[in-house]
């Protein structure tokens, strides 16, 4: 539980740190709309495409590509889950897309890989190449549930989340760091170290941001706050669940088991805050699950770190 509050608490002061700053009248107009673009246009995709270019060299076995098929299986299952039940919780067309992506989306790279490294047993390679192909599972299904929510699903659809997916930042981050991954290509020394100074401001500038945002959001009804918590249930409690469930019809344990079910548990993904802004989503509703998820799977990963111990 040591291990879990030291990662989280640096999230939590950072988004406190861009409420205090909003409060104080730090950003005049339009700073903080700015600060989002760029975040979502060369931060986080500096930080995607470096993570995976600069793991090259790293190889996997059958049984990371067993755990991994199971891994994208159970995501894509949970993200199903997430729109059915985004139905039955009445939230609106144009959230839905929002509500689904918070449910399944995990922060992975910032809170997940930070928890496995220090695992007794679990080996960095597996890991690493694991989060690769995660992190493409979670851009192409969260660019497709936004734009689903967004144009509703009428001809004409697939048109537009094809036209998404090409000139999707994160999705070509992912594509060219993972070419650059599986082909063993280096980058420039100097290429790296631009990229390098990049990836340290993503995460800070996505948080400082989200927290900026946070203060200006009005509480909202009731219904809305159902809707914020039925997103964090599914991705801190119900999708850890359904991996649960999944690892032992399969006979996974151990290790193992303790990996998927982290991955799982994990708080919704500070990108998703990003992804729900430019592609006409519910940035109120993305907010909340960040922040609300983020606190809730203390809980949760305190749980799965303890049976595992």
């Amino acid at each position: 539980m040591r291990l879990v509050l030291e990662i989280l608490l640096p999230v939590f002061l950072l988004i406190a740190l861009g409420a205090a700053l909003q409060r104080g009248g730090f950003f005049g107009g339009g700073v903080v709309a700015g600060l989002n673009r760029l975040s979502y246009w060369v931060a986080l995709p500096a930080l995607i495409f470096s993570g995976l270019a600069e793991s090259a060299g790293a190889t996997a076995d059958a049984r990371t590509g067993y755990l991994l098929a199971v891994m994208m299986g159970t995501t894509v299952i949970v993200a199903g889950l997430g729109w059915l039940i985004a139905g039955l919780l009445g939230v609106p067309w144009s959230g839905r897309g929002t509500f689904t992506q918070a449910f399944f989306r995990g922060n992975l790279a910032f809170v997940g890989l930070p928890i496995l490294l220090h695992l007794p047993g679990v080996q960095p390679t597996v890991v690493m190449l694991m989060l690769a192909p995660m992190m493409l599972l979670y851009n192409v299904l969260s660019v497709a549930a936004l734009v689903a929510s967004r144009e509703g699903l009428r001809l004409g659809t697939g048109r537009a989340l094809a036209t998404e997916w090409v000139r999707n930042p994160i999705i070509l981050a992912s594509v060219a760091g993972g070419v650059c991954h599986w082909q063993g290509w280096v980058l420039p020394a100097a290429l790296a170290g631009t990229l390098g100074q990049l990836c340290k401001m993503a995460v800070p500038l996505a948080l400082v941001t989200i927290g900026a945002v946070l203060l200006t959001l009005p509480i909202g009804a009731s219904r809305g706050r159902i809707w914020a918590v039925g997103a964090i249930a599914g991705k801190v409690v119900l999708s850890p669940l359904v991996g649960f469930a999944a690892a032992c019809a399969l006979g996974l344990g151990g290790v193992e088991r303790t990996v998927i079910l982290v991955m799982l548990a994990c708080p919704t993904a500070v990108i998703s805050y990003s992804m729900a802004g430019q592609l006409g989503g519910d940035e109120g509703l993305a907010a909340q699950a960040v922040v609300g998820s983020t606190l809730a799977s203390a809980a949760s990963l305190g749980l799965i770190l303890a049976q595992a111990s």
